[in-house]
C-alpha cells in the first residue's frame, strides 16, 4: 500500500526540521514538527519541560503528539531525536508513513547543536563524547527505517533532493511525487533536474525553495519570439506568485542570435535595471536561448545564478544539462564559452506539444545517441517505441527524457570539464559540426547534422572492423524511421578541410567517437583522411555543395 506521509527520524542536529520544512513546501504537503507541537501543548520550551517535569513526562507528551501526527495524510513529520526510544511511536508512524533516518557524524552534530544551545540532553562539558555515547545507545532503535541519508556533507536542498529521488525510485509515496527528480552530483555545484507534465506553473515555487536563492528578488527571464508568446506569461505569473520581481527579455529566433552582440544587449538590460549578484537568469527556450542566457549568467558580475527551462526535446535531453554555455563566433560554433552549472533544470514535457515536428525529430537524434554510447537496452526501447515518441505520448516522452538526462548526468559527474569520458557525448558531432558550419547553420538543425554524423562515424568504425555491419544498419534504420538524415550530401574534401578547425580537435587532428557495439564507444585521435573520405562516400547519396 502506498503511504501518504514522510517521517523524518534521527539524532538531534541531523537537520530534520529544516529539511522537513523545505520538503513539505516543495511537495505541497503539510508539515508537523513534533517538538514544536509539544511546546505548544505544554506551554513551555522543551528545556523547561525537562527541567520541571523530567524526561519521562516529556516522553509521555511526545507519544501523545506522535499518535495524533501519525493520523495525518500528506504530511511531512519531523520527529524529536529520542522518538525512536519508544517502539510504539515508530509502529504508529509507519502505518501511514515512510520512515527516513537522517544521520550525521558526531563532530558535525556537535557544531550544529552548539549554535542553538537549547538541547537539554547535551548540556555537558564533553559534548562530542556525550554525542557518541547517545548515538551508540540509540543505534539499534535507529535501524528501524526505510531509508538512511548521511547529511554531514549535504546542504538542506541536497538532502531534500535525495529524499525525493529515493521515494520516486521505489514509488512508495502516494501523490507526493508530483515531479520526477534527478540529482547531478557535482559536490557544491550539484543541482536537480525536475521533470513533469504541465508543471510550468510551479517553476517559481521550485526556484524559491532552492537554498542558495533564499534572498533573491530580481529575475531576468530570457526567451525568444517563438517561445515567449506561448509560455512567457505563464512563467512570469509563476515567478511573481513566488515573490520574485521578474524582468522579461525576448530575443529574435535563430542560431545567428547566439552571439556576443545578443549577450551585450542582455548585459545592458541587466545593468540598466539594477540586477546584482543576488539576481537570477532564467532561460526559457531551446538550445540557443539556454546557451546564450547561460553565457550571460556565467559572465555578468563574474557569475550569477542560472535556471534552465528547456522547451525543445534537444535542449531537455542535452544542452540544458551539464553546464556548457557559449556564444558563436563567425569562424566557429560555441567558440566563446564556459562551463557553468545551473542551480536547477526544470522540464515540462507538455511544452513539446507546441514544438515543430522537425524539432522533435532533431531532439530524438540526441536521445538515440545515448543508446549507442551507453545503453544498448535503451536503444532497443527506442526501436520499439518510436511511433509513440513521434506521437508525443507523454508517458514515453517522460521516460526517454529522464533516461537521457540520467545517462548524461552520470557522464558529467565523472568528467565535468570534458577531459575524459565526457567526450563520448560528442558521438556524431565531429562530422555534424562540419555540416552545420559548411551550410552556415541554415540547412541542418543540430540534431539532424548529428544524425548524419553518427552514420558517418559508424561507417568509419565498420571500416576499421570495430563495429558489426548489422549494428551500423540498426542505427541507420532507426534514424531513417525517425525522419532524420543519414546521408552527407557535401563533398568529402570540403568536410575534411574544415575538421581541424573543430574546437575538439587536437594539434590539428580531428577526434572521433566511434561505436564498438550498441552501448559502447571509444575515442580515437588517429583517424586518417582516407578513412573519413571512404566513410563519407559510403553514406553519401550525392556529392553536392551548398
Amino acid at each position: 500500500m502506498k503511504k501518504s506521509n514522510i517521517v523524518l527520524t534521527g539524532f538531534m542536529g541531523a537537520g530534520k526540521t529544516e529539511v522537513g520544512k523545505r520538503l513539505a513546501k516543495l511537495l505541497k504537503m503539510n508539515f508537523v514538527d513534533t517538538d514544536t507541537v509539544i511546546e505548544a501543548a505544554v506551554g513551555m520550551k522543551i528545556p523547561d519541560i525537562f527541567q520541571k517535569h523530567g524526561e519521562e513526562h516529556f516522553r509521555s507528551e511526545e507519544a501523545a503528539v506522535i499518535r495524533k501526527a501519525a493520523d495525518n495524510n500528506r504530511c511531512v513529520i519531523a520527529t524529536g531525536g529520542g522518538v525512536v526510544l519508544n517502539p510504539v511511536n515508530i509502529k504508529v508512524l509507519r502505518e501511514k508513513g515512510v520512515i527516513i533516518l537522517l544521520t550525521a557524524r558526531p563532530s558535525v552534530i556537535a557544531e550544529r547543536v552548539k549554535k542553538t544551545g537549547s538541547r537539554p540532553l547535551l548540556q555537558v562539558d564533553n559534548l562530542k563524547g556525550h554525542i557518541r555515547e547517545l548515538l551508540s545507545e540509540r543505534a539499534p532503535y535507529y535501524q528501524d527505517c526505510d531509508y538512511r541519508i548521511d547529511t554531514s556533507e549535504l546542504s538542506i536542498e541536497q538532502v531534500v533532493e535525495r529524499i525525493i529521488s529515493l521515494l520516486e525510485e521505489d514509488q512508495e509515496l502516494g501523490e507526493a511525487d508530483t515531479l520526477q527528480t534527478l540529482w547531478v552530483d557535482l559536490k557544491e555545484r550539484g543541482y536537480s533536474i525536475k521533470i513533469g507534465a504541465g508543471n510550468l506553473e510551479y517553476l517559481g515555487e521550485c526556484i524559491a525553495a532552492l537554498e542558495p536563492l533564499q534572498n533573491v528578488q530580481s529575475v531576468l527571464l530570457v526567451t525568444n519570439e517563438r517561445v515567449g508568446p506561448l509560455y512567457g506569461k505563464q512563467v512570469l505569473g509563476s515567478l511573481k506568485q513566488a515573490g520574485f520581481t521578474p524582468l522579461y527579455y525576448q530575443l529574435p529566433d535563430g542560431e545567428e542570435y547566439k552571439s556576443l552582440e545578443s549577450a551585450e544587449q542582455l548585459y545592458t538590460t541587466a545593468i540598466e535595471n539594477g540586477l546584482d549578484r543576488q539576481s537570477v537568469v532564467v532561460a526559457l527556450g531551446g538550445g540557443v536561448v539556454g546557451d546564450l542566457a547561460g553565457f550571460v549568467a556565467a559572465t555578468y558580475m563574474r557569475g550569477i545564478s542560472l535556471i534552465q527551462v528547456p522547451t525543445t526535446l534537444l535542449a531537455q535531453v542535452d544542452s540544458s544539462v551539464g553546464g556548457k554555455v557559449a556564444v558563436n563566433h563567425p569562424l566557429g560554433k560555441n567558440m566563446i564559452g564556459s562551463f557553468y552549472q545551473p542551480q536547477l533544470v526544470f522540464i515540462d514535457v507538455q511544452v513539446l506539444n507546441t514544438l515543430d515536428p522537425g524539432e522533435v525529430r532533431a531532439g530524438l537524434a540526441e536521445v538515440i545517441k545515448y543508446g549507442v554510447i551507453q545503453d544498448g537496452d535503451f536503444f532497443s526501447y527506442l526501436e520499439e517505441h518510436l511511433e509513440q515518441i513521434l506521437n508525443l505520448d507523454q508517458g514515453v516522452l517522460s521516460y526517454i527524457i529522464k533516461k537521457s538526462c540520467s545517462i548524461k548526468a552520470k557522464v558529467v559527474e565523472k568528467d565535468e570539464r570534458e577531459s575524459g569520458v565526457r567526450a563520448f557525448l560528442n558521438f556524431g558531432h565531429t562530422i555534424g559540426h562540419a555540416l552545420e558550419a559548411l551550410t552556415s547553420y541554415r540547412v541542418y538543425r543540430h540534431g539532424e547534422a548529428v544524425a548524419a554524423g553518427m552514420v558517418a562515424a559508424a561507417n568509419i568504425a565498420v571500416g576499421r572492423g570495430l563495429l558489426k555491419e548489422e549494428d551500423k544498419n540498426r542505427l541507420e534504420k532507426l534514424l531513417n524511421r525517425a525522419g532524420l538524415p543519414t546521408a552527407v550530401p557535401i563533398a568529402a574534401a570540403d568536410i575534411i578541410n574544415i575538421l581541424p578547425r573543430d574546437k575538439k580537435a587536437r594539434h590539428g587532428r580531428p577526434r572521433f567517437v566511434l561505436p564498438l557495439a550498441m552501448g559502447s564507444v571509444k575515442l580515437f585521435e588517429d583517424v586518417e583522411d582516407n578513412e573519413i573520405r571512404a566513410a563519407l562516400n559510403r553514406c553519401c547519396a550525392e556529392n553536392v555543395s551548398y
